[in-house]
């Protein structure tokens, strides 16, 4: 049952919004831990929702702010970022249709929640597609083996939009007020792993550290 499976089971619990930069730079970093613990912990992914419900355009300032940010994180990662972003106009950036179309494919095709976010991630930084529009982010689910009138059904549901809420509330009541941010929880205890970017190496010490005083 799961009740019991949540306690007995370490999980890894990852909150990141598919629109944040330092989220993109930590994908590499996450699907090295996430292969290293296979079969020794359970993964759960949270929507955080960095900018959700954003109705004004991106102003100079802030797009200035947003460069400078994926300037940072392309020397610290090696991710790569398609900087011709900058030169649209008028661009809402409402990160809530992408979290939930990750959402969607959580309850379409459960195995592939995070390739999607991941190709959410791609489309929009190496890329520079639109990935607040509904039609670009279909596309992205087409190519993971759902019909874009099957995606675009669920994603404009009533059921999708509270599902992502409940995503966002989660995340606050985690208080991951900085993106990514990572935690384990081993039966009743919540360590959290990370608050924002952290290396690998320093994140498998953390993990080692929260198992090893969870011990009875």
């Amino acid at each position: 049952m799961e009740k019991y499976d949540l306690l007995d089971i370490p999980h890894l619990i990852y909150v990141m919004d598919p629109m944040c930069s330092w989220c993109y730079g930590f994908a590499p970093v996450l699907h090295q831990l996430k292969q290293e613990q296979e079969g020794k912990m359970k993964f759960k992914l949270v929507l955080g929702g960095l900018r959700p419900g954003t109705t004004e355009p991106m102003s100079d300032e802030m797009k200035a702010a947003t460069k400078q940010h994926w300037q940072e994180v392309e020397k610290a990662t090696g991710q790569a970022f398609d900087f011709s972003f900058f030169e649209r106009d008028e661009f809402v950036y409402d990160t809530e249709p992408a979290c939930r179309a990750v959402v969607t494919m959580r309850y379409l095709q459960p195995e592939k929640e995070l390739e999607m976010a991941e190709e959410v991630q791609r489309a929009f930084y190496a890329r520079n597609n639109d990935v607040a529009k509904a039609e670009v982010l279909a596309e992205i689910a087409l190519g993971l083996g759902i019909a874009e009138d099957t995606f675009l059904e669920k994603f404009h549901s009533d059921e999708m939009k509270e599902k992502t809420g409940q995503d966002f509330l989660i995340a606050r009541h985690l208080q991951a007020n900085a993106f990514p941010s990572l935690y384990l929880l081993v039966g009743h205890n919540l360590n959290l792993l990370s608050r924002g970017y952290r290396l690998y190496d320093a994140l498998k010490a953390k993990i080692e550290e929260a198992l090893k005083g969870n011990t009875p």
